[in-house]
């Protein structure tokens, strides 16, 4: 699926959570052609990670990465949400807060009263159950894990995780969004630690038996 044809599934991406992993997700996003709604609880955040994200761009433009002109429209497609109400039109959100069950588990049921009803939502833990995270939504079929790493614009991998009720086509569409936004996407069953966090926990294990 090309970059234009996710844009058009996915038109508009709201994060939740303006970190190193939300900035990260919020400008391969922009990248990819989506316009990236931007909400953080803390006062003044958005407007920081906005402002590092931009930097970023414009240091690629003067290295002569990027143009100018594509530093500039990336930075139009950044826009604060200046309540969790304000993302009402996104097609697909990521939250990207605090590593805590209840706490994931009580945003997303405030997101379904305000998201439609066809809308994604999207978790980037890297250890909770995706099913437990659903658990608190009425629509948990629409739920889906979407792991990345830090930093996300170099980590090229994604972890693309579907809870036990979620739908295939919502997993497909995910799928290729993480690889219109330039990595490679991995699926992963709904397990603690995923796919790669395995697969790291395995690769160590056998170079400690070795120095052994």
């Amino acid at each position: 699926m090309s970059n234009d044809a996710v844009a058009h599934s996915f038109n508009t991406l709201g994060i939740v959570g303006t970190g190193a992993m939300g900035r990260g997700i919020a400008q391969l996003a922009a990248q990819a052609g989506l316009n990236v709604m931007l909400f953080d609880v803390k006062e003044g955040a958005v407007a920081e990670a906005t402002a590092f994200i931009n930097g970023l761009w414009r240091r690629s433009a003067d290295k002569q990465r990027i143009t100018q002109a594509q530093a500039e429209q990336y930075g139009e497609r950044l826009i604060e949400a200046r309540d969790l109400a304000a993302l009402a039109p996104c097609d697909i959100v990521v939250e990207a807060i605090i590593e805590k069950l209840e706490a994931k588990k009580g945003l997303f049921s405030d997101l379904e009263g305000i998201v439609r009803q066809d809308a994604v939502l999207a978790t980037n833990t890297s250890s909770l159950s995706v099913t437990a995270i659903a658990a608190a939504c009425q629509h948990p079929e629409r739920v889906i894990g979407f792991h990345f790493f830090n930093p996300v614009p170099l980590m090229k991998i994604v972890e693309v995780i579907p809870g036990l009720r979620t739908a295939n086509d919502v997993t497909q569409r995910v799928n290729a969004l993480g690889t219109a936004m330039g990595h490679f996407t991995a699926l992963a069953t709904d397990t603690p630690g995923f796919l790669v966090n395995h697969a790291r926990a395995r690769f160590w294990h056998r170079s400690t038996a070795r120095s052994e």
